[in-house]
């Protein structure tokens, strides 16, 4: 019997660019802390985005955490994407080079983002996200109303 593509799990590795930076535990409860993710969409955007979570981290106490979800098209093993897994470390990284805090990174594997985060991101969720903003919808300002709906708090901070 042939398995259904979508109930494919993720496949993740957890980049941490600081020697003494935990990986937080998702906020599922009202006693732990609240994390504030940063949804990677481009460089710049993502960059953007960076700047004000660090200062929503700070005030929280805790660092920012980068998502960088990749979509492996179905004709691809899922361990196997068409890009380096190096090439999606080296993104976070320069990220974290040009950050004005400590990050950790989490690289996704995954079929659809989308699906992938209503999983992985408990409900009411803190999420910052950047990109250029348009009269129009672009991508990632779809991809923001969408997680409003879902019930999480969107940040979208415009790039430019």
């Amino acid at each position: 019997m042939e398995k259904s593509r979508s109930a494919e799990s993720p496949l993740e590795r957890l980049i941490t660019e600081s020697a003494e930076i935990p990986d937080l535990p998702l906020a599922r409860d009202y006693g732990q802390q609240m994390e504030v993710n940063v949804l990677y969409t481009a460089h710049a955007g993502t960059l953007a985005a960076l700047k004000t979570a660090a200062q929503l981290a700070a005030n929280l106490g805790t660092c920012p955490k980068v998502l960088r979800l990749y979509a492996v098209p179905y004709s691809l093993p899922l361990e196997k994407p068409a890009v380096p897994i190096g090439f999606l470390e080296e993104q976070i990284r320069a990220l974290a080079r040009q950050s004005p805090t400590e990050i950790t990174g989490r690289i996704i594997l995954c079929r659809e983002p989308r699906a992938i985060l209503r999983q992985i991101l408990p409900p009411h969720s803190l999420i910052v996200m950047g990109g250029k903003k348009r009269w129009w919808p672009t991508r990632e300002q779809r991809l923001a109303s969408a997680l409003r709906k879902d019930g999480h708090e969107v940040i979208f901070v415009d790039q430019e």
